[in-house]
Parts: C-alpha cells; structure tokens; sequence
C-alpha cells in the first residue's frame, strides 16, 4: 500500500487518465473503422493491438505528469510537515505562514495561532507548576529546582550560599481575626518587602540568576530566600536582620493595621550541607530553634539541633504508645496549710517511663507535646487519671483538693480547648474538689477568649488558681474580672527571697485585698517558711514539706495525718470529772 500522499494521489490522477485515454482511443477508433459497419465491435486484432500499444505507450507519461502535478499541489504541504517536525514547545518559534492566499495558506495562519496558544498555554503551566499563584514566586518545586541549580554553581565556583528559612509568627491570627482574603494581602506584601531586602543585600554583588528568583514561598506563611557567593558568614546574619526590620514594620490592608514579626532560620553550603534536601530541613530545623528560643529572631544551624529533632519525633510518635502501655504515671506534691502545718492538696504532676530512657521529668517531654495536637489527648488522660485517683484518698472534713496543669496550648486552640471541656464537664470528681492551674501568661495571651471558658469551668465546680504569678503582665483590671480562687507565686521569687521579698509581700497583699488564696512554690528551707507566714502566706509547697509523691505514698501521708490528728484532738478534749461516793 503506498505510504506517501502525492504518491496516493498521484496513482488516482494516473488511474483516472489512464481511464480517459482508453476512452478517447476507442472513440478515436470507432470514429475511423469502417464506416458501413458504424460498430466498435467489428475490430480487427490488428487494430486491438494498435489500440494496446498506443495504449501502454502514453501510461507512462501521464503517471509522470500526475507525479509531478500531485508534487507541485502539495508543496506547501510538505513544507508545513516538515516546519510542524521540527517544532519543540522549549525551541525557537517557527514560522507557519505561507504566501498564499489558498487553504494550505490558511492552514499555516491556523498553526502559527496554534503555536502561540500552545506557549502562552505552556508558560501558564509552567506558571502554576513552579510559581506560587499568589505571590508570584517560586513555590516548593520552584525553590527545590532553583536551589539545585544554585549548588550545583557554587560548586564550579566553590562558593558558598546562605538558605534562610523564614516563618511568620502567630500568622493565623490575622486570618482568624480578620479573613484569610487580608492573610493574602499581607502575604503579599510580605513578599515585595523580602525582594526588596535581597535587592538592597546584593545591590554591589554580581548574581547568577535574576534577584526574583532567590525569593521562594514554599507555601503557607512560610518563605525562603537564598544568598548566593557570600564571602563572611555575616553576611547572612545582615541579611536576616534586614528581613526582620522589614516584617516588623506595621501592613495596613484597608482599613485594618497589622504588626508582624517573624522567625528565621540560616543554614550554609557547604559547611552544613550539600544538597538542596538537606539544606531545606537544616534551615527549617534552625527557624523552629528561633521560634522556640522567643520568636523574632535568627538562628543559625548547629549539628546538635538535628539531635534535639530526632529526640522531638521519638516524643511525639511515642507518647500515643506510653499512654496505650501505661508507660505514664502521675506523683503528687503535697501542697501545706502554713499556719496549721498541715497537708491540705496536691499538685499532679506528669512522669513517663520510657522502656528505653528510663523516668522522664515533663520538662523533657511536654514542650514537645504541646507543639502538635497530642496535648489535648494528654491532657483528657490526666484528668481522668486524676479524678479516679482522688476516690483512693481518705475523707477528711476540709476535703483535699488535686491539682492539674492546664497547658496554654489548649487554651490558643480552640478545638484542643472544646476536648478538655467536654473531659472536664464529664468527669466525675468527688465533691468537686479539682483545681486547674493556668500560667499567667497564656491567660493573658488572650483574655477574651479564654474568659467564657474559665467561666464555664467554675460554673462547673472546678477551682481555678494562676500558676507562676508575677512572671507574666497581667493588669489589675483583667484580674478582677478573672473567675479565679487564688495565685501561685512564682519559685523564683521564693529562691532570691532577699531581692524578691518586696514582690512577694506586694503579690499576697494584692491578693489579699482581691480576696484571693496564695500558694508560694518552691519553699526548701525553714527559714523561707517562717518569713511566708511573717508575709501571711496562706500555703506553701516544696521539698521542705515533701517529694512528689506515688498516689499510694499520699495517701499514706494523709491517713498518718488524719490519725495524728485524731490523736491531738483525744488529747486535749477536757476531762469529766470523777464523782465519789464520799
């Protein structure tokens, strides 16, 4: 079967002139037989023969025509074939037009369109594949292929890059408060500021790729600026401050003004890495260290903050299975009546026992924790643990009272905060005697949240106490408006009691006045105690009075005390008096 299609149509020009021909030659023969007769079919062979040769003779010819006409008609055909071949969406552009007005004419101008729809189509995909829609900079795959292509140079020029990973502090505030269509116009403006920065940074400095290209926002409130053939490794620490003065200055959207501050972290090739992979997680590990170190700020990467993430995803895959195992348990510490000397509470206080590690203080474990959603359910765990033990502890007639530390990740997270309410209005606690103890600070975080919630907990019978008491900023006028039993001073104070004393006396004269309980933390000498009660402290708790203790161990504590003090009050009850007979 032919292949070609001149050559098709050249068969079909030739078929159909060969056909013609015959018909001529046999009108042309009958035209001349012998004219009596007036019948084709009176023919002599000899004349059949002539007719054949005659016939076979011209053939040739004509397919050699029809080859010729069929190649002349489809030129430009071949030309556009051999113009669409040669075309590549990444090439040059290729020119369709023809001079002619006719169809073939007509279908260049129609591929030239195609090939321009089909770059700005190409452009649009590479657009979205690699480009952030809302900034303009590259995204995540931008950035990892842009970073590539930096290493890969520096490493020709054996030079070194600054990565800094930049995150927005508390950016879900501003699409919580506001709309996230203002978080889009701050991230846009965020976003000119950092090209801005760069541009200032390496305004003397010859760069292998175009300044826009070093600005990536790899999504979220999160961006990542490289500095390429940096000399000192200042240079990235200037940068990060530009950066930091740039976020800080006040963005108004409308008519709303927003303040912002940001967290950065640095990391260098090739001292710390030499891959994009790597640079990527070091930086994002060194912006977490800045955030935890007080946000605002910039760190550079150190090898043993990779050590401090692995230890932070064994906590966090592991605390799901401690509490599954029974890997974790609570001790109390005894909180005492200063001036009867007697216990009259407890504070729960977390433990683990890792199979591997051993007792784990929640200094190790809860910061951590509460950096994902695994607080709530941790926290859910403890009051339920918390009120069953209660029932194990002896009834005395002021009723003791156990104490649980309600994190301030619950309280900036509404749903984690809906959990531990709904635990909290469920568990049934002996004669409501649960306090909850809430740092200062994240009360004060944001007060107007977290009022109703407070409110709703004391309706329920649950006494609510400030925890770490004069290391935060709360104003007076919030505090009378806090539903709240008492305040726990600071151990710090307790620990510099000299330089601290006049805080302390002003913190229980101020709670005294707002008719308020104090608890001071920490107390470890006898001295420190007969100064308290001098102050006219109400309770104190500390190493003087007791460890933390197994549930076990407090409630013998408590049955040794309810029976002391059976016996003191067997002691001085009066006697009747004997009568005698005589």
């Amino acid at each position: 079967m032919p292949r070609s299609l001149s050559l098709r149509i050249g068969l079909i020009i030739t078929a159909i002139s060969a056909a013609l021909t015959l018909v001529i030659l046999l009108i042309g023969f009958y035209l001349i037989s012998d004219s009596h007769t007036g019948q084709l079919t009176n023919l002599s062979l000899d004349s059949l023969a002539i007719l054949a040769a005659v016939f076979i003779v011209l053939l040739p010819p004509i397919f050699i025509l029809s080859r010729v006409l069929a190649g002349k008609l489809l030129s430009p055909l071949h030309e556009l074939t051999a113009k669409t071949r040669s075309y590549t969406i990444n090439g040059d552009s290729v020119s369709f037009e023809l001079d002619s007005d006719d169809e073939f004419g007509q279908l260049g101008k129609s591929l030239q369109d195609m090939q321009q729809s089909l770059r700005e189509s190409h452009a649009k995909m590479e657009m979205m594949a690699y480009r952030d829609s809302l900034t303009g900079l590259s995204n995540r795959r931008g950035l990892h292929q842009e970073l590539s292509k930096l290493i890969l140079w520096a490493r020709r020029q054996e030079s070194r890059i600054a990565l800094l990973y930049i995150d927005l502090d508390h950016f879900k505030q501003i699409n919580d408060s506001s709309s996230h269509a203002y978080g889009d116009q701050v991230l846009k403006d965020i976003a000119q500021r950092l090209l801005q920065a760069v541009q200032q940074q390496t305004q003397h400095t010859q760069l292998p790729f175009p300044e826009e290209l070093l600005v990536s926002r790899p999504g979220g409130d999160q961006f990542v600026v490289m500095l390429p053939d940096i000399r000192q490794v200042d240079e990235a620490k200037q940068l990060s401050n530009r950066i930091i003065d740039a976020v800080q200055r006040p963005v108004t959207v409308n008519d709303r003004c927003f303040n912002l501050s940001c967290s950065i972290g640095i990391t260098l090739y090739p001292d710390d890495a030499n891959s994009a992979e790597r640079m990527l997680k070091h930086a994002d590990i060194a912006m977490y260290e800045a955030k935890r170190s007080g946000r605002n700020r910039a760190c550079y990467f150190l090898p043993a903050m990779h050590r401090q993430v692995e230890e932070r995803v064994m906590i966090q895959q592991g605390i799901s299975t401690a509490i599954a195992e029974n890997e974790l348990y609570l001790e109390y510490q005894p909180i005492v009546h200063l001036q009867k000397n007697r216990v009259i509470g407890a504070e729960a206080l977390l433990r683990w026992h890792h199979p591997k590690r051993g007792r784990l203080g929640p200094e190790t474990f809860i910061p951590v924790i509460e950096e994902s959603d695994q607080i709530g359910d941790l926290t859910v765990w403890i009051i339920e643990t918390v009120a069953a033990e209660l029932r194990h502890l002896p009834v005395q007639k002021d009723g003791i009272k156990l104490s649980i530390n309600i994190s301030s990740a619950i309280l900036n997270k509404p749903e984690l905060a809906q959990q531990v309410n709904d635990a909290l209005l469920k568990v049934e606690a002996p004669d409501h005697r649960l306090c909850l103890e809430i740092t200062e600070t994240s009360l004060m975080t944001d007060i107007d949240n977290t009022l109703p919630l407070l409110q709703q907990w004391k309706a329920a019978g649950y006494s609510i106490w400030i925890d770490d008491f004069g290391t935060g900023y709360s104003s007076l006028s919030y505090l009378a408006r806090l539903p709240i039993d008492g305040v726990k001073i600071d151990r710090s104070f307790i620990l510099d009691f000299d330089n601290s004393k006049p805080i302390i006396e002003a913190i229980i004269a101020l709670a005294d006045t707002m008719n308020l309980l104090t608890v001071s933390e920490g107390i470890e000498t006898p001295e420190q105690q007969k100064s308290l009660i001098r102050l006219g402290c109400d309770f104190a708790q500390g190493y003087l009075y007791s460890e933390p203790l197994l549930i076990g161990l407090l409630q013998e504590k408590l049955e040794l005390q309810a029976l002391r003090e059976a016996r003191q009050t067997l002691k001085f009850r009066p006697r009747r008096k004997t009568k005698f007979p005589f």
